[in-house]
């Protein structure tokens, strides 16, 4: 691509998907100009651009447009979210016009959307989900991080107990912790086992996995839509299928050490080989340069 511009518009806070990917492109060179509440597009020199990304970004109000039919440019809007929040994006769609849609998962809902959609999932945020500790040195045995709504995660409460019951007696355990970005990743990276549990009725690929395995550990989680196509099961994380099975691999997995720490370190050369931001980037860029092609 050559050395125009992109214009990025989203709701910016510091550790976001948005802002991951915004920081990768400035890493890897490309200029870019952000719009954090409002663009009107009748104020910028469009020729400029090379093309628009739109960012889904529910902890800020979304970003309010102005004449969006003088942005006679590629327009790309990357959603996060699934059914939670469906209604939502279908107005943003609306507002935006974007002739794609990127989606970090739950591709079963393209066909609500008016233009075409692609997979284009979250990544390792280097810059911050990015330890390699030896498992051995660890001093963390097990760690869950994430809500315990019974109305969404009755299973997840469910395998916790299990965990609590199982093995709390011979080893050290961390459940339920409200941490976040850079004491969510020292959390991570002190920990040798990660477990991700999805909901219970919305199964989708979320950032816990790149995170923890960015972080080195290894993480056992539930299968969930896409994830075969990023991971492979036993050589980059662990996959489970039932709460008896995931107790038998914790059991496994903690009694030889060995083994899961081969597991996770290939897990974590693999997010640094082909699944970082300035990937998601430089992918993005080749798409753009390409026309959006479907």
């Amino acid at each position: 691509m050559d050395q125009k511009k992109l214009l990025i518009c989203y709701g910016r806070t510091s550790f976001t998907p948005g802002r991951y990917l915004e920081d990768a492109f400035r890493n890897i060179g490309v200029k870019i100009d952000v719009y954090t509440s409002l663009i009107d597009f009748s104020k910028i020199a469009i020729d400029r651009y090379n093309a628009v990304l739109f960012i889904e970004s529910p902890a800020l109000p979304p970003v309010k447009v102005k004449n969006i039919h003088l942005a006679k440019l590629p327009k790309l809007f990357w959603i996060h979210h699934g059914e939670n929040r469906l209604t939502t994006n279908k107005g943003l769609i609306h507002r935006y016009q974007p002739d794609l849609i990127l989606m970090s998962h739950s591709l079963h809902l393209a066909k609500h959307f008016p233009v075409p959609a692609k997979f284009f999932p979250f990544a390792m945020a280097k810059h911050i989900f990015n330890h390699d500790t030896p498992l051995k040195n660890r001093p963390v045995d097990i760690t869950s991080v994430g809500t315990l709504d019974i109305n969404m995660y009755q299973k997840r409460i469910q395998a916790i107990k299990k965990i609590k019951e199982k093995f709390q007696a011979n080893y050290q355990l961390s459940f339920n912790k409200r941490v976040f970005l850079h004491d969510l990743a020292k959390a991570y990276g002190q920990s040798k086992l990660i477990i991700n549990h999805t909901a219970d009725t919305i199964k989708s690929l979320n950032m816990r996995i790149f995170e923890g395995v960015g972080c080195s550990s290894l993480v056992l989680t539930d299968e969930v839509p896409k994830l075969d196509s990023l991971f492979e099961d036993g050589k980059h994380l662990v996959l489970f299928d039932s709460h008896q099975n995931l107790m038998e691999k914790i059991d496994y997995y903690l009694t030889h050490l060995d083994e899961a720490q081969v597991i996770a370190s290939a897990g974590y050369q693999h997010l640094l080989h082909h699944h970082t931001y300035e990937h998601r980037a430089k992918t993005l860029l080749d798409w753009i340069e390409k026309g959006l092609q479907p």
